[in-house]
């Protein structure tokens, strides 16, 4: 396993047979839908102990600490620029993550599939279908298919939004 330092807005890809574990801090985790996952530290204390089980899932293939470092991208989706793409190396999603300071506002265009998103920080009005609602640090929203979201930030706001198309 290599040992790294992420500042806010680094991002990892964590290849499916590598084992990983973060020491300290806060952190946006997005994952694939998965039957193979081994949460060793949330799971029963049987299996949390079960050596064969956790050796028989890993490969022990090395990745260099630098291959799993996720760059940031512009997105077309993002209207006024202030949205920042997350794509790692595989099919199954995409983040994006939106920083708005005080009266700033901007609009992701309709995605072509669901997604989740979900404040970190800050305060302010989400603005979806038609429908105002107020958004804030650890709030949490299911947008279907084809909507249209606005943010209005009141006070500094970022907002992360898995979605698959």
């Amino acid at each position: 396993m290599n040992f790294l330092n992420l500042s806010a807005g680094d991002a990892i890809y964590v290849p499916a047979d590598a084992p990983h574990a973060y020491l300290s801090g806060n952190i946006v985790e997005c994952m694939a839908r998965s039957n193979n996952v081994l949460n060793t530290g949330f799971c029963p204390r049987a299996d949390a102990d079960s050596v064969e089980l956790f050796t028989s899932a890993m490969t022990f293939s090395p990745h260099n600490a630098e291959e799993v470092r996720l760059g940031t991208s512009k997105t077309e989706k993002s209207i006024n620029g202030k949205t920042t793409l997350y794509a790692p190396p595989m099919s199954e999603f995409n983040v994006l993550k939106t920083s708005l300071q005080d009266g700033e506002n901007e609009t992701i265009k309709a995605i072509a599939g669901p997604s989740v998103l979900f404040a970190t920080s800050g305060s302010g009005k989400l603005l979806a279908d038609g429908k105002t609602h107020d958004i804030k640090e650890g709030y949490i929203f299911f947008v279907g298919q084809g909507v249209e979201v606005s943010y209005e930030a009141s006070s500094g706001l970022d907002v992360y939004q898995a979605y698959a198309e």
